[in-house]
Formats: structure tokens, sequence, C-alpha cells
């Protein structure tokens, strides 16, 4: 169950980033918009598979070759637990900066029209929350899984953590005029909102991540 609960809750997070949203809002936003999201959502899903199978290979490879392994494995379950914490609160203390959107979306539009598939698809890697995905294959070689589990859980943590720039694809994909500006305004709201959203599931998350961690560790 701890398994389960720990890998929805960093899905969710990776999710609700606010930078994600807004770059793959403003992918949708250009000519080639179906062309260059989908190869965002490839990259992303490249960079996905291959963070968590390193991180998952590594963990095992610990867990197998010391004793100490399991305290390892949960000593750095705490510390992205605290790493998300500490992110938290830098988004918090940014709350209250004037944000422009159509400043940002201008800057950002200029970019990402001149972008072909191949860097769209880069940009997908470099979205990619690769500390969130390192996190769920640390807690899942925590847990001594099977690798059918390892498996499971990972199917898990890619759709949820996928969600929301996979609905707005589908979204746009079916309903390009409608999407275009209720997507604009969603990216509005993100710029406006989204660091305070973002601020307050991380400490929730990383909050425990800590508790989870020092509860096993203990």
């Amino acid at each position: 169950m701890s398994l389960t609960i720990t890998i929805l809750l960093l899905g969710i997070v990776a999710s609700l980033s606010p930078s994600t949203l807004v770059v793959f809002i403003l992918l949708l936003a250009t000519t080639r918009a179906r062309v260059n999201a989908a190869a965002f959502l490839i990259g992303w899903t490249i960079s996905l598979v291959f963070v968590f199978a390193v991180s998952f290979e590594l963990g095992s490879a610990h867990v197998a070759g010391r004793g100490s392994g399991r305290t390892a494995v949960d000593a750095v379950e705490i510390l992205l637990g605290v790493t998300l914490i500490l992110a938290a609160v830098r988004q918090w203390r940014r709350r209250d900066q004037p944000r422009n959107s159509s400043r940002v979306g201008t800057r950002f539009t200029a970019r990402l029209k001149r972008l072909n598939p191949w860097e769209a698809m880069v940009v997908g890697v470099l979205e990619q929350p690769w500390t969130l995905t390192a996190a769920a294959a640390v807690v899942v070689v925590r847990d001594h899984t099977a690798l059918f589990v390892a498996v499971i859980a990972f199917v898990v943590f890619t759709v949820v953590s996928t969600a929301t720039v996979g609905l707005m694809y589908l979204y746009y994909a079916r309903r390009p005029g409608e999407a275009e500006e209720h997507l604009s305004d969603l990216r509005d709201r993100v710029v406006r909102a989204g660091p305070v959203l973002f601020a307050a599931v991380s400490v929730l998350v990383g909050a425990y991540l800590v508790v989870d961690g020092t509860t096993a560790l203990v």
C-alpha cells in the first residue's frame, strides 16, 4: 500500500510542474503543433524510461551488494523528500513576484515556432522531472519488489505523470480551435497560480517521503 501511495503522489507532482505545462501549451500554439507536441511526448517518455531503469538498476545492485544497502536507499528517499520541501519553499517565496503571462508566451513562442521535431523531442527530455522519476525508482527498490511489480509501478508512474500533458494533447488533436482558446486561458492561470500549487503539493509529498523513509530507517 505504501508503494502505491508513494508512486501516485510522485506522479501527481510530476504532472503538475508549472514549467512543463507552460512549455507544452506553447508547443500547441506553434504552426507544427501536433508534430512538435508528439515529439515532446516521445522525448519525455524516452527519458522517463531511461532515468527509471538506470535508477532502479543502480539501486538494486547497491541493495544486493551491501548489507547497508537498505539504509542507503532509505537515506536517499529522505534526501529526495527534503529536496522537494526546499523546492516548495523556494516556489512559495516567489508566489508574490509579478508575472506577465503574455510576455512569457511571446518570448517562448518566438523560439518554439522555429523548433523541428527533433528539437521538440530534446525539450521533452529536458522537461522530464528526473528527480521525481529517480525517487519513484528508489521507492520501488526499497520495497524489494519483483521485476513484474516494478514494471507495474513504472507504468502507473508514467500514466499519472504524463496524464496532464497527454490529456492536453488529445484535447487539442480532437478540437484544435476550441482547445487553443481554453489552453491559452489555462496557460495564464498556470503562470499565476502554478508556483503556489506546485509548492503546496511538493511540500506534502516531500514530507511524506521524509516520514516514510525515516519510518523505514528506524
